[in-house]
């Protein structure tokens, strides 16, 4: 995850790399600083969708938000691109934000989008779609909602946001819509190049 500014955020649960062609045609991870390594592709066990198999071997995920020129420059919002890396590094997943130019300039982070996330070769592997909704502590009947499908088209798991004057606070439902995990962020989500830590 990233903050509203692009800034990484660092989700940390209760507790050899290879040069495919690139996904989406993104080219360079990172601007300037050549490829990224990416993470071998480890077994998929049994009752694990498609392209998810990378998230077992995991305790961490770094998400950096790729810069756009035209965004630096000229202030205008484009379509985000994301690098997802593991804790050593290494890419993990790209994805790609998806909506349209009047919702991105006029409706800012509160934006509806749909979120292609792309494994190492090329292949989506999980669709996020977030519907427009307000996210104000002072309307709490409008809050974000999250639908994950795994792969694209299967709905997996929702992450809903809770209600709280300072907190950010989600719940992670599973297919059926019951709560299995909470998340928690810091009351100031806005720091100048540091990580931000969500707790899950």
């Amino acid at each position: 995850m990233t903050t509203n500014n692009g800034y990484p955020i660092d989700i940390q649960p209760q507790k050899n790399a290879i040069n495919p062609a690139p996904p989406f045609n993104q080219g360079p991870a990172i601007p300037g600083q050549g490829q990224v390594p990416v993470m071998p592709v480890p077994q998929r066990p049994a009752g694990c969708p498609p392209g998810l198999e990378y998230l077992t071997q995991i305790d961490q995920l770094l998400v950096q938000q790729k810069v756009e020129l035209a965004e630096v420059i000229l202030g205008w919002e484009t379509n985000n691109k994301y690098i997802v890396k593991n804790s050593m590094g290494q890419q993990v997943f790209f994805v790609a934000e998806e909506n349209d130019c009047c919702n991105r300039q006029f409706c800012g982070p509160l934006r509806s989008f749909v979120l292609h996330v792309q494994d190492n070769v090329g292949q989506e592997v999980m669709t996020l779609t977030r519907p427009l909704k307000c996210g104000s502590c002072c309307c709490p009947c409008c809050l974000q909602e999250l639908e994950i499908q795994s792969p694209p088209g299967n709905p997996i798991g929702y992450v809903i946001q809770n209600w709280h004057p300072f907190l950010p606070k989600y719940t992670i439902l599973n297919e059926e819509k019951e709560a299995v995990l909470k998340i928690v962020g810091p009351l100031c989500s806005c720091r100048c190049c540091a990580d931000v830590n969500f707790d899950v």
